[in-house]
């Protein structure tokens, strides 16, 4: 497996892997460290798409539970990173204690300065996640927004904080990822979408931040249990009442907090989980418009149809075909070549 960084200077000066049975071997190249298929298939990718900002996607699956350990001359650090498949846990060596974990449908921000990081992977489980890196200076603003609320500090201390990616994000995530290599001007279509990533993120994380105060630590424990509800049954049937009683909210509480922590009804978020589904499997010229009405959650088609339309702009047919056109090819090829032993 290879692990590729976009130059020398932004590569770990001290790089170990260690399983179960030990320390196991790499080989560094350039600004390349090459893992040895014993111990994993896959591909890291670090493309900078303007000065100062770079993105890294990883997909990769390790034979036998590993740790990474990498180790860097001490520099601060902007990351805005998020699990798409897998889970990832890693910790700071500076940090003794501090360990985080990402599921999919996750993001994390890393602010601060950090020298030591440690990765924990499982066996024969796939991991892919996708990562916005910004060097220091290249958005004073945008640190500035996030320090006054309380997201990041401006002390030395590299801190991490979790967050739930709402189905805006997801979309633009999936439409990075969707983006073909021969697509035209495709850096600049790239560096397009991460902006708008940081932007609906700094959006999300300050009017949260923000508009929760009121809300007791209890109650938000409740309203992202009703989410990840929602999340895992989006397709069926879903009653405010139900939902509710599996999240011990009284209704009245459950849509009031549902549209002040996460900006759109419960009604509303259920639709466009229903659309991000919807998305992805007219995007795949698999299927047709009227076999995605029932797979994601239909049963009338008109319904479907409306909603696609005040979602997309678009009638599903159309949609489908200006996406896809003719035919399904290349249409899920990574934004970085793949990169195997």
């Amino acid at each position: 497996m290879l692990l590729q960084w976009s130059a020398p200077e932004y590569m770990p000066h001290s790089f170990q892997v260690s399983g179960l049975s030990g320390t196991v071997g790499h080989k560094q190249t350039g600004n390349c460290f090459d893992l040895t298929k014993q111990v994993a298939d896959g591909f890291v990718g670090m493309q900078e798409l303007s000065k100062g900002l770079f993105l890294v996607q990883s997909e990769m699956a390790f034979k036998r539970e590993t740790e990474l350990y990498e180790e860097y001359p001490e520099r601060k650090v902007f990351q805005l990173s998020f699990c798409m498949n897998g889970i990832c846990e890693w910790d700071y060596r500076q940090k003794q204690g501090e360990h985080y974990q990402l599921s999919p449908t996750q993001c994390s921000l890393q602010c601060g300065t950090f020298s030591q990081c440690v990765s924990h992977f499982g066996s024969e489980q796939p991991y892919h996640t996708l990562s916005i890196s910004l060097e220091e200076g290249r958005f004073s603003s945008l640190t500035e927004d996030l320090e006054a609320a309380h997201l990041i500090r401006r002390d030395d201390k590299i801190c991490t904080h979790v967050f739930s990616t709402t189905p805006e994000i997801r979309l633009v995530l999936q439409q990075l990822l969707d983006c073909p290599p021969e697509r035209k001007l495709r850096k600049l279509y790239l560096e397009g979408k991460v902006l708008e990533l940081l932007s609906l993120f700094c959006d999300e994380a300050i009017g949260k931040q923000k508009n929760t105060k009121d809300i007791s630590r209890e109650d938000y424990r409740c309203l992202m249990k009703a989410r990840e509800i929602i999340d895992n049954h989006f397709l069926h049937p879903l009653t405010i009442a139900q939902i509710a009683e599996q999240c011990f909210l009284s209704e009245t509480k459950l849509k009031q907090g549902f549209k002040i922590c996460f900006n759109c009804t419960v009604y509303e978020y259920i639709v466009e989980k229903r659309m991000e589904m919807a998305y992805r499997l007219l995007q795949s010229g698999k299927y047709k418009v009227k076999d995605v009405v029932w797979m994601v959650g239909y049963t009338n088609a008109s319904h479907f149809i409306d909603a696609f339309k005040k979602d997309m702009a678009l009638r599903p047919e159309k949609f489908k075909f200006l996406l896809c056109g003719k035919t399904s090819e290349n249409r899920h090829l990574p934004i970085f070549r793949i990169m195997l032993n």
